[in-house]
């Protein structure tokens, strides 16, 4: 009762509070138009009143509110969204009910860096692989993006790496300690627009059998080609390795919540056949931007990956060798009819993935006699056009449509005999249409409805035990959608209502040597609430403090609407991993002489671990604090320092559970309370501005 009223007051502000021009603070101590600030979703330029597109913004202040040993913290302060690492470098991302099928890494989720695909042509993402450093905001698009993005039912999310100031050359170094044997190191050189990241981060892990070792080099550059023409340019090498614990049940939790998934009779246990990941990945990638006159636009983004994969796991050792290749095309045109602004986009997206898989036995983590030799090739393709017009300044209306293919070729060279297979997934037509409406200056209402489709990844219809799995058939779903914004200079906020229902949702199996392998579950009807709020109490940077308040939440009901497993009938039953409510409540305080305080409460409640409705976890409470001092020496020399820690109230506290786990291993369990330092310096010269 106490959340929801907190909540009611807080709206009540929203609607009743008037706030004047649409002003707010920026993420320096200055204040600034929020006109300023630039959504891009679905290829449209707008600012926060007027976008058709329901978006969670990550900027660097709402990543310096944290510390920075995961992007988890801040992403989960995005209604909708919800980002866990079960153990150090083992993450899981997901958009509004999507982690269903997400057992780990990402799925079902379109990610893009600096406007190059970033998931492969096989659904997945390797977003662990990224340093922590070398991303400066994310752009969350909740709901289906299919009309222009392709596959994915769940959302889009597209991260820019660029320099904060092009105009600026900087060598910058960061150091961070904390609890577990947590440390990282950061080096950045940056000359005008080109940038160069190196990032290194290791711990040894509150669990048994959970260290993890990252060290990954991020190169960005922006020229001018020719007179009109920028080309961008994205380089990336990572090299990762992270032990995975396995899930452990009730009864071992409680006896010592560190323990690794522990031996059996007749299976061994995650330190016993020293369960781990190692993946090292190269990515190349550049995006090519050139005005063709004052209307026309055209843009092309090509992409290059190299994967080396080895999980030794449970009952096999897996190993992948991936090469990718891929690229996305646009065609913008921009006019003006009178009073009519339009924008339209047009373009299409091929990837291409070739994976060599083995598999071997797992002798203590050393390959061992071979079980699988397999090949799959993965060809995506998706030609969309779309259509957005401005109204006399304050409607703007829109309309998209997209084409899909998918084909999965299967080659199996050992045990023989050879077979040859394949799965097509072909001639899905997907639309989106949109309005936004502005209301005296400063209030609009934004109604979507959207479609999308997700085919099973490439670890779907290949699960960790090897086989193809053609039987499996694409997720589909249509999403409805209001929503109500308000931006202003002391009062700014958005509420969302949405109903999305999906058919052949995919869902996540696991036998009893842990193995997962993935079935389509009939359909599902997920409806939920959405809202964030940001109250500038004091915004005037003259004044020795300035605050903020600010509370961001879910609430959800997502069902299964037919659902049958085997002679049960789960229909009706709730969706396991879904909180039916969580918020997020936060109070920035920025001093002068560089001092800054961010204090963070969140709150989710519990939700169950399967699909039988039968087993639950407990809610949870967390509140987080970092304090930071930033100090310029002179016109050259600048320095940080920062501290930060974490208390968590939970009689079970994960973060994240395996669900439908076989023998009741749900368990990975996380530390209460956690504690970090860091320190950074820099020295900046030749500083000019436009």
């Amino acid at each position: 009762m106490f959340k929801i009223s907190i909540t009611g007051v807080l709206a009540a502000f929203i609607i009743f509070h008037d706030s004047g021009p649409a002003f707010a603070q920026s993420d320096s101590l200055q204040a600034r138009d929020l006109r300023e600030v630039t959504v891009h979703a679905f290829e449209s330029e707008k600012d926060p009143l007027t976008t058709t597109a329901t978006v969670g913004m990550l900027t660097p202040r709402s990543l310096g509110r944290f510390s920075n040993y995961t992007w988890a913290n801040a992403v989960n302060t995005i209604p909708g969204v919800r980002m866990e690492e079960r153990s150090p470098g083992s993450y899981r991302f997901s958009v509004r009910g999507s982690l269903i099928r997400s057992p780990f890494g990402v799925r079902n989720v379109k990610f893009y860096w600096n406007g190059i695909p970033f998931t492969d042509a096989s659904g997945n993402t390797p977003l662990n692989s990224i340093d922590y450093g070398a991303i400066q905001s994310m752009e969350v698009i909740k709901g289906p993006g299919s009309s222009i993005y392709g596959a994915g039912t769940g959302g889009v999310v597209l991260m820019q790496s660029r320099p904060d100031n092009e105009f600026q050359n900087r060598v910058e170094q960061s150091i961070s300690f904390g609890k577990y044997g947590f440390q990282s190191r950061n080096s950045t050189l940056q000359i005008g627009d080109i940038s160069v990241q190196y990032g290194h981060s290791e711990q040894d892990g509150y669990r048994n059998h959970s260290g993890m070792v990252r060290d990954a080099i991020r190169f960005t550059s922006s020229s001018s080609i020719g007179e009109k023409g920028t080309l961008s340019l994205l380089g990336m090498y990572s090299d990762l390795y992270y032990q995975t614990p396995g899930g452990i049940n009730l009864a071992q939790y409680q006896t010592d919540p560190k323990l690794a998934r522990q031996s059996t009779a007749t299976v061994p246990g995650s330190e016993a056949q020293k369960a781990a990941i190692y993946t090292r990945l190269a990515l190349l990638g550049g995006n090519y931007v050139l005005p063709l006159s004052d209307k026309w636009t055209q843009s092309t983004a090509l992409y290059l990956t190299f994967t080396d994969f080895a999980n030794p796991f449970i009952s096999n050792f897996e190993k992948r060798d991936e090469n990718g290749i891929g690229g996305r095309n646009i065609w913008q045109n921009k006019s003006e009819w009178g009073n009519v602004k339009t924008n339209w986009t047009s373009g299409f997206e091929w990837q291409y993935g070739k994976s060599a898989q083995r598999n071997y036995d797992n002798k203590g983590g050393v390959a061992d006699k071979q079980q699988t030799v397999e090949d799959i090739r993965t060809t995506n393709l998706s030609v969309f056009s779309q259509l957005e017009a401005t109204l006399l300044t304050d409607l703007t209306l829109s309309a998209g449509l997209s084409y899909n293919t998918s084909k999965y070729k299967y080659e199996r060279y050992f045990p023989l005999p050879f077979n040859k297979d394949q799965k097509t997934f072909d001639g899905i037509f997907i639309p989106r249409f949109a309005a936004n409406k502005v209301i005296a200056g400063n209030w609009s209402v934004t109604a979507s409805y959207s479609g999308g489709f997700s085919p099973p990844t490439l670890q779907e219809v290949r699960p960790s035990a090897g086989g193809f799995r053609k039987d499996l058939e694409a997720e589909k779903g249509n999403n409805t959608e209001i929503g109500i914004r308000k931006v202003g200079k002391i009062i700014s906020g958005e509420i969302s209502l949405y109903h999305f229902g999906l058919r052949n949702a995919i869902v996540r199996r696991l036998d009893e040597a842990g193995a997962e392998y993935f079935v389509n579950a009939g359909k599902t009807k997920q409806n939920g609430l959405e809202w964030n709020i940001n109250w500038d109490i004091l915004s005037d940077p003259k004044l020795p403090v300035m605050l903020k308040l600010w509370n961001t939440g879910t609430y959800t009901k997502y069902t299964y609407e037919e659902f049958r497993q085997a002679d049960t009938d789960l229909s009706g039953k709730l969706i396991p991993g879904i909180p039916r409510f969580s918020q997020s409540t936060g109070l920035d305080v920025l001093l002068k002489y560089g001092i800054s305080a961010f204090l963070t409460y969140q709150h989710g409640d519990s939700f169950y671990l399967n699909d039988a409705n039968t087993v639950k976890n407990t809610a949870y409470n967390q509140w987080m604090a970092r304090v930071s001092w930033k100090k310029s020496w002179g016109q050259h020399f600048y320095s940080e320092l920062s501290a930060s820690a974490e208390k968590t109230n939970a009689g079970i506290y994960s973060l994240g559970y395996d669900l439908n786990a076989f023998g009741n291993r749900y368990y990975n369990s996380a530390p209460k309370n956690n504690l970090w330092a860091g320190v950074k310096i820099g020295w900046e010269w030749q500083k000019n501005s436009k």
